[in-house]
């Protein structure tokens, strides 16, 4: 018991201390910001927008774990006011400083095997740090894929495209409102970010021609202050690398899929799994819970798991999912 007790404080003390950090005194339950009716006012893009080249003062950020949106790619972008740095904690997690803007803008590819075929951009979803509070804000691409325009609820896009097996799908994207993002991005009440974690962003990039990590990359250009060196950061597996054991692409692609909820403080945090990558698996939950976690995954409609951003099965994750299962001890 005392074992357990201390597992949830080691999660919670983190998240905990980021909440501290950006939250002002005088905060409140409502939204901070006016986001504009476009997206183009907070000049995001230099040129034509669908080419997603960065404006001056964005720096893309590049994830080892990505979340699965129906087959979606994305581009994350970050912003910080002039002269301040994020600062990674003891903990190992970002700690950002007041009027940082997060950027993610979903698009699908449409022919994956040719990519001079260009992009359809569907959605650009916003998270701008006010007075201590994180702020979302969701933006539709138009037809013309020359402006996004703020959408306060939910929509669907029709998409079709050619995959890397040159098999012609389709899907009814579904935007979710800023409401719906808030159930995912919460914790205790409050929003915060999820993927740009030390560990998810302590990997090789490709800048100016040169294989580097991010982590230090982004700390000689003075976006970074990091507390603790890089070497005492753990690193995420990607999920799609299958250099890497099984064991750790099964818990990189938990805890990106689902440990935002299911962890102490999240929307789950009733129930018996914590998923986080960094958990001990005799404390996950996963060995009582096999049946329900593939079955959960494996079944569309109401209950299916993760609960929101998909309408499509990921067939990858659940083979993935299903062989890491099958590998485990059935004692345990």
């Amino acid at each position: 018991m005392k074992a357990k007790l201390f597992l949830v404080l080691l999660i919670l003390l983190p998240v905990l201390y980021i909440l501290t950090c950006n939250k002002s005194k005088k905060s409140t339950g409502a939204a901070q910001v006016h986001f504009p009716e476009k997206l183009s006012g907070f000049k995001l893009f230099q040129g034509n927008p669908v080419l997603l080249v960065p404006a001056a003062g964005l720096e893309v950020q590049e994830l080892s774990a990505t979340l699965f949106t129906d087959y979606a790619k994305k581009q994350r972008l970050l912003k910080l006011p002039p002269g301040t740095k994020v600062i990674i904690n003891d903990s190992g997690l970002p700690v950002y400083p007041e009027g940082s803007i997060l950027v993610k803008t979903f698009y699908y590819q449409k022919n994956e095997k040719d990519t001079s075929q260009g992009k359809q951009l569907i959605e650009t979803r916003l998270l701008l740090l006010k007075n201590g509070r994180w702020n979302a804000g969701t933006y539709r691409w138009n037809q013309a894929q020359s402006e996004a325009f703020y959408q306060p609820g939910a929509s669907d896009v029709a998409v079709n495209w050619t995959d890397e097996k040159n098999n012609n799908r389709k899907v009814l994207y579904h935007i979710s409102a800023p409401q719906d993002c808030i159930s995912c991005h919460q914790f205790s009440g409050e929003i915060i970010p999820l993927g740009p974690k030390a560990i998810n962003l302590n990997r090789t990039v490709l800048r100016n021609g040169t294989k580097l990590n991010q982590l230090l990359y982004l700390q000689k250009k003075g976006l970074l202050k990091m507390n603790i060196p890089v070497s005492k950061i753990p690193i995420m597996p990607d999920d799609e690398n299958e250099q890497a054991s099984i064991t750790e692409r099964a818990r990189a692609y938990l805890d990106i899929n689902c440990a935002h909820c299911h962890r102490p403080g999240g929307t789950a945090y009733r129930q018996s799994l914590a998923l986080s990558y960094q958990v001990p698996y005799s404390h996950t939950g996963i060995g009582i819970n096999k049946r329900n976690i593939i079955e959960r995954m494996s079944s569309p409609g109401i209950y299916h798991m993760p609960k929101l951003g998909t309408t499509l099965l990921h067939t990858e994750g659940i083979s993935l999912i299903n062989g890491y299962l099958k590998s485990l001890d059935p004692k345990q």
